[in-house]
């Protein structure tokens, strides 16, 4: 057997293709025998081979043990191993991990990790003990592989469980080998650390359940490891640069430790955070030089160092700098412990002056940077981004300028403003002498000013003086370098800068760096320059009135239509961002070229509409041109027949489909009301097939949308339409796919927005839905039975709560007469809204429910009051500690109260929290308001909306009283899905009243007038004591 796995690996490397392929089915035959296994570890092991066949055995056996060596394994497909092979592949895979060479050792520990975890601890209880006695005993290469096994089997096999065996025996040794560096290599000790920070990492994910296991396990030997840190960090080579750089990459791991360890238990790390803080500021001030030297101020002709650690990894000093700087941040956030440091104290200077000076140097750009730049304007964009997924030193500088600024505003904004002066005065001196890099801090220089524009703008609007001479950058800077063809770079920033800082540009100026920022779009050789003017022409469109960009609308258009054919990825996004914002500065411009502007749209919508990072931007573009009045006719012309092809069953893509209906109802959105005659005739055939045949999710959501619109503009022509072949109306077929969307069998996602439209459908329809309006809402009171989802049950009940503002008598009356499988509607109702409310989303849905209970408290129905449902929670000692398995096992218990009393709590819960919300509001948590343990909350208080001078008037709308045999009023529309946003679009929510209600004042109006009445007073025994405080308050005032 061994011989034939051995020929059959050699073979499966044979240089001849039909040899390896008679090989590869030759290995699945052996496969399947019982001496398999063996025969891989034995050649594994053996080193007389070379070390292709080796490392083809333990990858072949690697792959073994995933697929047949436990049915626990996730790729398991059997036949699984004897107990007897299982048990001498684990003894023999062990003796692997002091195999000489590293590759195989590496392997091996994978092997074993592999191994471990699906036989650890029940079938192979002696492993840890087997590398713990290699750590305490084992030769250097024996101590290097069951640290990859350990470091493996810390972080995803160990749980509270075996806390108490592990940490006791195998942090001490772990401690010994991190402090031995004349026995093992900095890897080898990097593996301690990574160990440790595992343990940390799984200590604070279970500190909450296992709150004991901190204090338990990691407070005793804590203190010990932290001063092992201080040592090593303190320690700098300097005379051998490969034992400098091993010394980096161990410092790395443990300055990563170090912050994972203030982050999860600042408490136990504050005594450490100064001595860290003061290893790490010298490590920033020694490596700065020697990071310009290589990567900066190079002329071309140095490189820096690079190596390769033990397991393989490429380490260097850039790596440092980032988790140094991640720790500068973290160490600003623990103000009351690091101030002094930061900006001195007794008269003693702190670090913030040289350290605003040193981030602008390490934010100057690399000469790597500038290369990939310039070849690929993509790359630039992305590294660039404020989101950017890349991290490099520049980034990471900046986010240290930004976290000085954020904790010590004015000091280092002052010490900004010296370090621009003194890297300014430099870069005049380099360039004097005739250096190639001068230009880089100036740059940088522009890019950190830039950073703070939103602020330096507002002080000074203001008039608040400025420690930052924004002027002057103008006037000696960016003026200047804006001729600097040269320089793509430093052009490209001072447009960029230009831009930022457009709020508070004379008129004059604006006018000049936008024209200067179209012609460079238009004319510039660079890419590295196109790609900053644009930048810069998003800027200019958003802080500048549209008076001053009017005048260049058509060459902007003209120049940077042209782009999207012949760019691709991120800088595509910024050209669409760009035409996006330019199209809404003029309609009737913008309007002159749809010709040229809606293929674009089109075709960009067709090729991208599944690109998670294009399509966004494609239909922000499509929106802004169909909502364009003056283009809407055009755009409908072209984009019409595009969209019913797609708009098909027979179209096998759902997500054509869906986004498809997305932009149709861009569409539908941007036109008049009512519609144009024959509108809907276009496409309502072609979209009701596809929503009526169709289940995906997507589509039925879009098209829910779609049709609420559709309602919204001309619920008239849907009606007045009619299928040639069935003689259904087009309010037929609404009415038949409201119902496959309440019906029981209808996930709740697909038809997450059925409510909506059926509110929707209610107030436009008028006297249309009169006959069909008792068994629509008896539809949506069966489906509110059996609903789940907050999200599905807000937009139903929303359907009675609009109702009930002015009709609450015939809602409670009607509800009373439907029968849900023995249930009674009232009771369905009323429980879905009360568990609800206090979740319910969007400031609209909001005031609707609070202003609808009132109505239904204050009817004082028997049958209301009758109704029971959930009230507080009864705390016990269980409950104030739950966590998942204890909450299965003992679920949360509440008081029954009736539903006045529940309605009562829900508003006086409202009522605290507008309360609260005015109290707070424009207050922002500082930091000295920070706790010990620096853990704050960072809470955005909700402001009060503002009035809105919109439109009075409102649709007519069906009185529930003509239906269902009662006296009724006016009532309001439903919302969009409870977004705010999308609550300030929708025209009908606008003009709602209930929109501009007060509502604090109203329920301040609603308790004060109910103070005295049977109701309250009935219910004020089972308030809790503040919601008892908050009725005493109203009444002494």
């Amino acid at each position: 057997m061994d011989q034939a796995v051995f020929q059959t690996l050699t073979d499966t490397l044979s240089a001849d293709p039909n040899v390896r392929m008679a090989a590869e089915l030759r290995l699945k035959e052996l496969q399947s025998m019982p001496e398999y296994p063996l025969s891989l570890c034995k050649l594994t092991l053996t080193r007389e081979c070379n070390i292709s066949q080796r490392h083809s055995a333990v990858v072949l056996l690697k792959s073994y043990i995933d697929q047949q060596w436990s049915p626990k394994s996730l790729k398991f497909r059997g036949p699984e191993p004897s107990p007897e092979i299982k048990a001498v592949v684990r003894g023999q895979i062990l003796t692997g991990l002091s195999d000489p060479t590293n590759r195989i050792r590496a392997s091996c520990a994978f092997v074993v990790s592999k191994i471990a975890h699906l036989d650890w601890p029940d079938s192979w209880p002696e492993l840890f003990d087997v590398l713990l006695g290699h750590l305490k005993t084992g030769s250097a290469d024996e101590v290097h592989g069951s640290m990859r096994v350990l470091a493996e089997f810390v972080s995803k096999d160990i749980t509270h469980v075996q806390l108490p065996r592990i940490v006791p025996v195998l942090f001490p040794e772990l401690l010994r080998i991190l402090m031995s560096e004349q026995t093992y290599s900095h890897a080898t000790r990097s593996r301690c650390v990574s160990i440790f920070r595992s343990a940390v990492d799984m200590l604070y994910a279970m500190k909450e359940e296992h709150p004991e296991a901190v204090k338990e396990y990691l407070s005793p030997i804590f203190s010990q490891w932290n001063d092992a840190f201080i040592t090593i960090l303190n320690k700098r080579t300097t005379d051998d640069p490969e034992i400098e750089v091993a010394e980096w990459g161990l410092k790395v791991d443990i300055i990563k430790c170090i912050n994972l360890s203030i982050q999860g238990f600042p408490k136990l790390t504050s005594s450490y955070i100064l001595p860290v803080l003061s290893t790490v500021w010298q490590e920033i001030l020694y490596l700065r030089p020697k990071y310009i030297a290589e990567n900066i101020a190079t002329n071309g002709d140095i490189s820096g160092f690079s190596f390769q650690d033990s397991d393989g990894d490429n380490i260097g000093f850039e790596s440092l700098l980032l988790v140094q700087f991640e720790f500068i941040q973290i160490a600003c956030r623990r103000r009351k412990l690091t101030q002094s440091v930061f900006t001195g104290n007794d008269g003693h200077p702190g670090i913030l002056d040289e350290l605003v000076w040193n981030a602008l140097s390490y934010m100057q750009m690399t000469d790597d940077q500038a290369e990939t730049w310039n070849a690929d304007p993509n790359q630039f964009i992305a590294d660039e981004d404020a989101d950017s997924f890349t991290h490099h030193v520049r980034n990471a500088a900046q986010d240290v300028l930004a976290a000085l600024v954020e904790h010590y505003e004015s000091q280092t904004l002052i010490a900004l403003s010296q370090s621009i002066h003194r890297d300014i005065t430099t870069s005049m001196a380099d360039k004097a002498s005739g250096k190639d890099y001068w230009w880089k801090a100036q740059e940088s220089s522009l890019l950190a000013v830039g950073l703070m524009a939103s602020y330096l703008c507002e002080s000074i609007k203001r008039g608040t003086p400025s420690p930052i001479d924004v002027g002057a950058l103008f006037d000696h800077l960016v003026l200047v370098n804006l001729s600097e063809h040269t320089l793509p770079f430093l052009q490209g920033r001072s447009f960029v800068f230009a831009s930022q800082f457009a709020p508070i540009l004379p008129l004059n100026l604006a006018a000049q760096y936008v024209s200067a920022a179209v012609e460079a779009i238009l004319k510039a050789p660079s890419a590295v320059v196109k790609v900053s003017a644009l930048k810069a022409l998003n800027n200019f469109n958003r802080h500048l009135d549209k008076q001053y960009i009017a005048p260049y609308q058509r060459s902007i258009i003209q120049g940077v239509a042209p782009l999207v054919q012949i760019t691709s990825e991120e800088t595509l996004i910024l050209i669409f961002r760009t035409l996006t914002t330019t199209a809404k500065i003029d309609d009737q411009i913008a309007a002159e070229f749809e010709t040229i502007l809606g293929p674009i749209a089109l075709e960009s919508w067709a090729k991208y509409h599944a690109d998670a990072c294009m399509s966004g931007e494609t239909m922000d573009f499509f929106d802004t041109l169909a909502a364009n009045a003056i283009m809407n006719p055009l755009l409908n012309n072209r984009a019409i027949p595009v969209l019913c092809n797609a708009i098909t069953p027979d179209n096998p893509d759902r997500a054509t489909i869906s986004a498809a209906v997305q932009l149709l109802r861009s569409l539908i959105r941007g036109g008049p009301s009512p519609l144009p005659a024959g509108y809907v005739a276009q496409f309502f055939p072609s979209l009701m097939a596809v929503l009526l045949s169709i289940d995906d999710r997507d589509v039925l959501q879009n098209g829910q949308e779609c049709l609420k619109i559709l309602i919204q503009k001309d619920v008239r022509q849907v009606a007045e339409w009619r299928d040639a072949a069935s003689g259904k109306t087009g309010l037929d077929l609404l009415i038949q796919f409201i119902a496959k969307l309440l019906d029981p069998s209808q996930t709740e996602s697909a038809a997450l927005f059925v409510g909506d439209l059926v509110s929707k459908l209610i107030t436009k329809g008028d006297n249309l839905v009169t006959p069909i309006l008792p068994d629509l809402l008896r539809a949506v009171t069966i489906r509110l039975a059996d609903a789940k989802l907050p999200s599905f049950i807000q937009p139903l009940v929303m359907v009675f709560a609009h109702l009930c503002l002015n009709q609450h008598e015939t809602v409670i009356n009607f509800l009373d007469t439907v029968n849900v499988r023995g249930q009674n509607g009232l009771q369905i109702v009323l429980t879905a809204w009360l568990l609800n409310h206090a979740d319910f989303q969007g400031l609209y849905h909001q005031k609707v429910s609070a202003l609808a209970l009132t109505k239904v408290f204050t009817s004082g129905d028997p049958r209301v009051a009758a109704i029971q449902v959930k009230g507080d929670m009864i705390l016990t000692e269980n409950s104030r500690r739950t966590t998942r398995s204890t909450a299965r096992k003992a679920p949360n218990q509440y008081t029954i109260v009736s539903a006045p009393v529940k309605i009562v709590k829900l508003l006086c819960a409202d009522l605290i929290t507008r309360i609260e919300e005015e109290n707070h509001s424009g207050e922002f948590d500082d930091d000295e308001s920070e706790e010990d343990d620096d853990e704050y909350d960072g809470e955005s208080d909700a402001e009060d909306r503002k009035d809105w001078k919109g439109s009075k008037n409102h649709d007519k709308s069906v009185l529930l009283s003509d239906i269902l045999g009662d006296d009724g009023n006016d009532y309001y529309d439903g919302a969009e899905e409870g977004d705010d946003e999308l609550e300030e679009i929708d025209p009908d929510i606008l003009s709602d009243p209930v929109y501009q209600t007060n509502l604090k004042k109203f329920l301040v109006d609603f308790f004060r007038s109910q103070l005295h009445s049977p109701g309250l007073v009935q219910c004020i025994s089972e308030l809790n004591d503040t919601e008892k405080q908050t009725l005493s308050g109203l009444l002494e005032n």
